[in-house]
């Protein structure tokens, strides 16, 4: 419970969780925690919207309005949310306002968004869900923190939902453990509801063919400052960015500043928001910014090249596969608060949502606001150059040309899934996107017609370590994850035709010279062809 004791230390207001101060006016309020283990009795003095001040025995203590009721009738009228979110204002602003409407939609409800207030300094989003007969199913609050705070909120339990466009770190995830709220890795607290990627916007007038991931880091750091550097017009270079609050920044700088050693230019824009990053880049003939692939509008996206030669281009089949270099998930995370210490009612209300988010309805309302679904796609070999190309120009290492041949012949004729696994790092066990998935691509196998067709389940390595090592690796961690879509299938696996592969480092799609490229390189591939 959040306290702020005005005029004695901190251990003092512990104390004071179990004095009252006598009735003496109609100011009088008890303030009672939400699993009711708790309450303070004493004379309401303020309140701000955010704490109540409360006259104790010890002295004046503020309590935060979200973590308790207030009963008497000195208490002020407030909404007291069924649940609220918080976190990365690139979800709160365009995510979660198409996940509400396709989830009140499929239930039947009424939404209703209120007028947008603020809590202090930030922006705070008011959403009410009504019944057919009028009666208040829920209301919620988003709060646009940005994903940093968004960890901070949730865990102090100013929020029951983290919205972030990032992962979770390892400190992160340290402080929820020791705090006693759970694995925040673990799938029931982490829910992937969409995937993106950060794309490198320039005017449409930019004439700037591909950038790498180096020359982005010298744009962005200030190291390189005129785009007559880079094979274009004699003007200098302004840059755009998020801020450094954004998880969109944390990611950006994760995967392009970060090798080098570089941070943002000082002379760089930063902006709290995507629209108005976006609008400022489509204004100026120079500049250049990153963004979600949700709000490129009529900016193009630059494709990137990477050190080995390779070209990406974000696309929503590159994006799904993980193979664009930035490609990413965003996330809701939630805390075993869930289950136990908030009231059931409101928990169940936030969990039904947490559920739909996951459904096929969640992720078309993902679709619909701009990001990139989870839903399965498929690419027929015969329209990915591309990947021939890198696989080609790759350094073979010692891979025998039979080796790239023979995968070659596989492959031939046979349509990919978009479903790609990969494994959390150093550990045997499947990330939690590729946990999700499997349940999806077995829905996929089960609804579709596939007689006469068969599922090639490929496995692919890195280049670290001897071929025949990675192509023994990459079959092993292709079976797993066909052993996990049959147990998935249950008795119906039994209808289809599986064949198991392990290609090991043939056909990278990832320059190896990098962590990142590696990392794209380990994976899991599903292809269908005709049964053999």
């Amino acid at each position: 419970m959040s306290l702020r004791l005005n005029t004695i230390p901190f251990i003092g207001a512990l104390l004071a969780l179990c004095l009252t101060v006598p009735a003496a006016n109609a100011a009088q309020v008890t303030l009672r925690s939400l699993d009711g283990s708790v309450a303070m009795h004493g004379e309401l003095l303020g309140f701000d919207g955010e704490f109540y001040l409360l006259e104790v025995m010890l002295g004046q203590l503020e309590v935060s309005v979200v973590e308790v009721t207030c009963e008497g009738e000195a208490c002020p009228d407030i909404i007291n949310s069924d649940f609220r979110l918080a976190g990365s204002s690139t979800l709160a602003q365009v995510l979660i306002p198409s996940l509400f409407r396709d989830f009140s939609g499929s239930y039947g409800l009424a939404l209703e968004t209120d007028q947008a207030t603020s809590a202090g300094d930030v922006p705070v989003q008011p959403y009410l869900f009504s019944t057919p007969d009028g009666e208040v199913f829920a209301d919620v609050e988003v709060h646009s923190l940005g994903s940093k705070a968004a960890f901070d909120s949730l865990l102090n339990g100013d929020s029951e939902i983290a919205l972030s466009s990032r992962a979770i770190t390892t400190g992160e995830l340290g402080a929820f453990g020791a705090a006693g709220l759970g694995d925040l890795s673990d799938q029931t607290y982490q829910v992937v509801a969409a995937l993106d990627g950060l794309v490198i916007i320039v005017p449409p007038q930019n004439t700037v063919a591909t950038l790498s991931m180096d020359e982005l880091a010298q744009i962005f750091s200030g190291q390189i400052s005129n785009w007559s550097q880079l094979g274009g017009n004699d003007a200098q270079i302004n840059v755009y960015r998020r801020d450094d609050a954004s998880g969109s920044a944390s990611d950006f700088s994760a995967v392009v500043l970060d090798p080098s050693n570089a941070r943002f230019s000082r002379t760089s824009t930063s902006f709290t928001d995507d629209i108005s990053l976006v609008r400022a880049v489509t204004n100026d003939p120079n500049g250049i910014g990153f963004t979600s692939i949700a709000y490129q509008q009529n900016t193009r996206a630059v494709p990137l090249r990477g050190t080995c030669g390779f070209v990406s281009t974000p696309s929503e089949f590159t994006v799904k596969t993980g193979e664009y270099p930035l490609a990413r998930r965003v996330y809701l995370y939630t805390t075993n608060r869930m289950f136990g210490s908030i009231p059931k009612e409101k928990a169940d209300k936030a969990l039904g949502f947490l559920q739909f988010v996951q459904s096929d309805a969640g992720q078309i309302a993902a679709m619909d606001s701009g990001f990139v679904s989870q839903m399965i796609t498929a690419l027929p070999i015969g329209v990915q150059g591309q990947r021939l190309v890198n696989t080609m120009i790759a350094d073979p290492g010692d891979v025998a040309l039979s080796s790239i041949r023979e995968m070659v012949s596989q492959l031939s004729g046979g349509i990919r899934l978009s479903s790609t696994f990969r494994f959390k790092p150093n550990a045997s066990e499947l990330d939690a996107q590729a946990r999700g998935d499997i349940p999806r691509l077995a829905a996929y196998i089960t609804n579709n017609d596939f007689a006469g067709r068969e599922f090639l389940i490929a496995g692919f390595s890195d280049a670290a370590g001897a071929a025949t090592q990675n192509a023994s690796l990459s079959r092993r961690r292709a079976q797993q994850v066909l052993g996990e879509l049959q147990a998935a299938l249950g008795a119906d696996a039994g209808n289809y035709s599986f064949a198991v592969e392990g290609f090991g480092e043939v056909s990278p799609q990832g320059c190896n010279d990098s962590f990142d490229g590696r990392s794209v390189n380990r994976r899991v591939e599903i292809w269908v062809r005709e049964a053999t």
